[in-house]
């Protein structure tokens, strides 16, 4: 099968540091390379990669994707015409109600429910990206996100790892933010490490005890989640959006919106199972296993059935605050 994907980003392909959405097309490109498809993806960054395509601002989007692929996968809701045979991902969460193409896919099923939509496809990654896990920690736990987003929670966070009593490094915002979500933290328990990525951060979460992840929103998937999975790092997030779906084992973290319980869960993270969070990960969140189950996609769009029954449509107030007890 030849599969042109198309993601609009100025970004590289295949990521150096950052790139959330850039790292699943390229753990997706990998997977379908390795199951013996023809794969090529089209991109606003300039790239010496022999199936990267630079997308040219002075052409159509449409006269540039016809003419060679089976199908076309765009990683972003496309309502355009043309000929070829084509999916979508939402790969996050809309702001308002609007429709969606019929053939489009989800990232988990709480994130199809929110469009009335049954397709989804989890996320995988590439892990050979990741080097090894860590079976014997160092003393501390770690919180994966944008800080500065109110919805990823950073200060629920703070409050579990004060209150249990234990040393939080912060992947993702400085130790102060003036601006949207503003805070400022002086605790010598708390370590600010910026934005990082690659090596700096794989080695940052394989050191740390678990992930505390209580965001307040229905989270499309949590790629922080499945890395520091596969990193050996059980979870300690918040029930919402595809959490259900990827912490599906008692001994690979707890789910719940009580800080209390979260709290009580941090203190004990030895008594969940660091290899069995490993390979949970590899097993079920892998570039093969998301490969396969866009393939599956692509093959009834081309046998001429729909991925939906009706076309999706976004609920009002999917990015709403959620709550959590105290």
């Amino acid at each position: 099968m030849k599969i042109l994907h198309v993601l609009l980003t100025q970004l590289s392909i295949p990521p150096k540091d950052y790139g959330g959405t850039e790292r699943v097309l390229w753990g997706l490109y990998q997977g379908q390379k390795e199951l013996g498809h023809d794969v090529r993806f089209l991109t606003k960054y300039k790239s010496s990669h022999p199936d990267a395509i630079y997308f040219d601002e002075q052409l159509s989007l449409e006269s540039q994707v016809e003419g060679w692929g089976d199908i076309i996968h765009f990683h972003f809701r496309y309502e355009g015409d043309i000929e070829t045979p084509f999916v979508c991902t939402e790969h996050s969460n809309s702001e308002v109600e609007k429709e969606y193409p019929i053939n489009t896919i989800y990232l988990s099923s709480k994130h199809a429910e929110n469009y009335n939509a049954t397709c989804y496809v989890h996320n995988g990654l590439y892990w050979e990206d990741y080097g090894e896990p860590n079976f014997t920690p160092k003393h501390h736990v770690h919180f994966l996100a944008k800080a500065s987003w109110r919805i990823k929670n950073l200060q629920g966070a703070v409050k579990i790892a004060r209150n249990a009593n234990m040393p939080m490094h912060v992947l993702g915002g400085e130790r102060f933010n003036l601006r949207r979500n503003p805070y400022f933290y002086i605790s010598s328990k708390l370590t600010f490490h910026g934005m990082v990525g690659g090596e700096q951060k794989n080695k940052l979460v394989s050191n740390s005890k678990g992930l505390i992840f209580p965001v307040l929103w229905h989270e499309p998937f949590g790629l922080a989640v499945i890395e520091s999975l596969y990193l050996g790092c059980p979870v300690f997030a918040t029930p919402f959006g595809a959490l259900p779906d990827i912490i599906t084992q008692e001994n690979i973290g707890v789910l719940s919106d009580s800080y209390a319980e979260l709290t009580e869960a941090i203190k004990h993270t030895d008594r969940f199972d660091r290899r069995e969070c490993h390979n949970h990960a590899k097993k079920y969140f892998s570039h093969l296993a998301m490969a396969k189950g866009y393939i599956r996609c692509y093959e009834k769009v081309l046998a001429g059935e729909t991925l939906n029954l009706t076309r999706p449509r976004a609920k009002a107030n999917i990015k709403a605050r959620l709550q959590m007890k105290s």
